[in-house]
């Protein structure tokens, strides 16, 4: 059973205008999944779904075998969220916070006490646990938020913008969090963030979104082999045979490209026996940044097309 179906699924606010156009795709349990899309693409209107908010269009979605329109207190029991604006009770302490969420998942006085402590200990807050959340800094809410969307142990964690306003420290303890919730106790993760560097470095699943349409989804290395993604020889150095001259970019580095290792052992080995010397090689690979950007102009592209057709 996977954590979370989605089929065919459409939200339309108005008539003629779909937030959501007919998009399909299915987590595994224990994934990370990285939901990327610029503003009003529709990823929180998917989230809001996902989490009974919202009821769709057409189309269903299932979590854990739950319809997401049937029975919102059960999809409530098994997600946790922490959105990017989410807000404790500022007038409450950090510990009473998640005592009260604590008595609204219906948990008892020992496991609140239990988890809170567990939780506030992992998220280094448990000194101030006592302190009014207003005292807090932006850094700290956002950790006591993240404390109370894992509270009654969800088996579905959507996050957004986790590490925004974090210290480096504090983002990676809440990143190292993450990747042990997922791989240790199979909580399937739903990403959605901006931070494109972040996403390549903790996710294991990915959809690319604009504007309600489903653009790319799969691993990351599905993902490079539908755009055919090019590897580059990147290398620098002297007397370097003129073929080579149009890699050349205005710093005399060369990128040439090639298809895998045994281009680049040949094009070094051929400038070596041509008198060249080579100070510095190395293959670049696309990153998640250009496999992001190539889904996204591949839409601006359709449309530019479309434009010229009329």
């Amino acid at each position: 059973m996977h954590a979370i179906e989605v089929c065919n699924l459409k939200k339309s606010y108005t008539q003629g205008e779909n937030a959501l156009d007919s998009i399909s795709f299915h987590i595994p349990q224990g994934a990370i999944f990285g939901f990327l899309g610029p503003n009003g693409s529709g990823k929180t209107t998917t989230v809001r779904i996902l989490n009974g908010i919202l009821s769709p269009t057409q189309g269903s979605a299932l979590v854990y075998g739950q319809k997401v329109t049937a029975n919102s207190q059960e999809i409530h029991r098994l997600c946790g969220v922490m959105t990017e604006t989410a807000a404790s009770y500022e007038n409450l302490t950090g510990w009473e916070n998640l005592d009260f969420f604590g008595q609204m998942h219906g948990l008892s006085k020992t496991e609140i006490k239990n988890q809170s402590e567990q939780l506030l200990y992992s998220l280094d807050l448990y000194e101030s646990k006592d302190k009014k959340v207003k005292a807090y800094s932006t850094g700290m809410k956002k950790r006591i938020s993240l404390a109370r969307a894992l509270l009654h142990r969800p088996k579905i964690l959507f996050l957004d913008e986790p590490t925004s306003g974090l210290d480096p420290e504090s983002a990676q303890n809440v990143t190292q969090m993450v990747q042990k919730l997922a791989i240790e106790h199979g909580v399937t993760v739903f990403l959605c963030t901006h931070q494109l560097k972040y996403a390549e470095d903790i996710c294991t699943l990915y959809g690319f979104i604009h504007k309600g349409n489903m653009l790319g989804f799969g691993t990351f290395q599905q993902l490079l082999q539908e755009k055919n993604s090019t590897i580059y020889l990147e290398l620098r150095g002297d007397s370097i045979p003129p073929s080579f001259t149009p890699y050349q970019n205005a710093n005399k580095i060369y990128k040439i490209p090639i298809t895998g290792d045994t281009d680049a052992s040949q094009i070094l080995q051929g400038i070596l026996k041509q008198g060249g010397q080579v100070y510095e090689a190395k293959q670049i690979h696309w990153g998640l940044e250009d496999l992001y950007f190539a889904y996204q102009r591949g839409v601006s592209h359709e449309i530019s097309t479309k434009s010229n057709d009329l």
